[in-house]
């Protein structure tokens, strides 16, 4: 389990928990918006699960290009 938030109390069954934090502010934020708006950066998404599905997400033998996006809220 990989957090972006700090650590966790959580620790999943035979595995490894990290976690980091990043410090950004505002300006920051909007600057990555505005550059997958300009489409100078691009974004490869594989696969989109939510919650619900995440662990047979991740569990899957079938393997695709680019990043494999957790929706929390639908």
């Amino acid at each position: 389990m990989v957090t972006v938030v700090g650590p966790t109390d959580v620790r999943p069954e035979d595995g490894l928990t990290i976690d980091f934090v990043v410090e950004v502010d505002r300006a920051q934020l909007g600057e990555v918006v505005q550059r997958v708006r300009d489409g100078r950066l691009r974004i490869n998404i594989g696969t989109v699960a939510s919650l619900d599905d995440a662990v047979a997400t991740f569990n899957s033998t079938e393997r695709r290009a680019g990043k494999t996006v957790i929706r929390v809220r639908s």
